[in-house]
């Protein structure tokens, strides 16, 4: 659980750091586009950008809207985007609640009827997506679309087995992040809007990750909302939880991303943008693997 919780505060460092290099919109920082809502017992904070239909945009375990860098300048000229920190993560504050994704879904609806959305799209990454699936089952009538990028539909038996691979020091990929390992989790811990509370904070979410989701395939089955289930083919969710997900849910399409891991939003934004944005922009149907045969008859 430590690892997964440090390999969580790199990827909000990469975000972060990367940020600086690549945009000049500071995502997550940004008083042009952000605004609070009261919702449930928190107070959660939110940045919109683009116009159309809304798109509300969530963020992985620990992380904040800056994991977003590449997703929001893309999609913000197809969607209304509405990026948010979830609860207790980001600037969005913390309550004496136990954290969990049921929780923070119900958060999702009261913002969405805050901000007198009607029904949104939901892309979310990692525990992003797990809130969109919980957003999805308890609230459907909210929800047009989910996309959910590495998301786990229970809290056993989710994760990959570590790769045998020795990655050489030289490698591409790593050369992208290793020099922002040295500040992990600054940035996060400067947004927080309690400080104090941030060690309790971080065992609240360890004990999240520990205990939740606890979804059935048969609720799972119950889900009409449609879903675009993308994962890295080497990513830290296994590849057979990620298929099951999909074969669980009435109307889902799969997307697994070749030469990629759980930050596959950050390894191959481009490919992440374009399928997002076609499985949104596209009326959802399902399809019979033999039709063609049937045509041939």
């Amino acid at each position: 659980m430590k690892n997964v919780i440090f390999f969580l505060s790199v990827m909000i460092l990469v975000s972060c750091n990367t940020q600086k290099q690549e945009t000049k919109t500071d995502y997550g920082s940004n008083p042009a586009a952000g605004n609070y809502a009261d919702v449930n017992d928190i107070r959660v904070y939110y940045e919109i950008y683009g116009e159309g239909e809304p798109l509300l945009l969530l963020h992985g375990n620990g992380g904040s809207i800056g994991n977003f860098i590449y997703e929001i300048p893309e999609l913000s000229k197809h969607f209304m985007v509405i990026a948010v920190d979830s609860r207790a993560q980001g600037r969005t504050s913390d309550s004496d609640q136990e954290i969990t994704y049921a929780l923070m879904a119900s958060d999702m609806a009261a913002l969405i009827d805050k901000l007198d959305l009607g029904k949104v799209n939901v892309v979310g990454w990692s525990d992003g997506g797990n809130i969109g699936l919980e957003l999805a089952y308890a609230h459907p009538e909210k929800v047009l679309k989910v996309v959910t990028l590495g998301a786990n539909y229970t809290n056993e038996n989710w994760m990959a087995p570590p790769d045998s691979v020795v990655m050489a020091p030289d490698d591409p990929l790593i050369l992208r992040i290793s020099e922002f390992m040295k500040e992990a989790g600054e940035k996060a811990d400067s947004l927080s809007p309690d400080p104090q509370r941030i060690p309790i904070i971080q065992e609240k979410l360890g004990n999240l990750m520990a205990k939740y989701p606890n979804f059935t395939p048969e609720q799972l089955n119950t889900i009409k909302v449609p879903f675009l289930i993308i994962a890295g083919d080497h990513d830290m969710i296994s590849l057979d939880h990620t298929v099951s997900l999909y074969k669980n849910l009435p109307k889902a399409q799969l997307f697994i991303v070749p030469h990629a891991s759980h930050l596959v939003p950050l390894e191959n934004p481009d490919l992440i943008n374009s399928e997002i944005i076609r499985f949104l922009e596209t009326p959802y149907s399902d399809i019979d693997g033999y039709y063609f045969l049937k045509l041939m008859q």
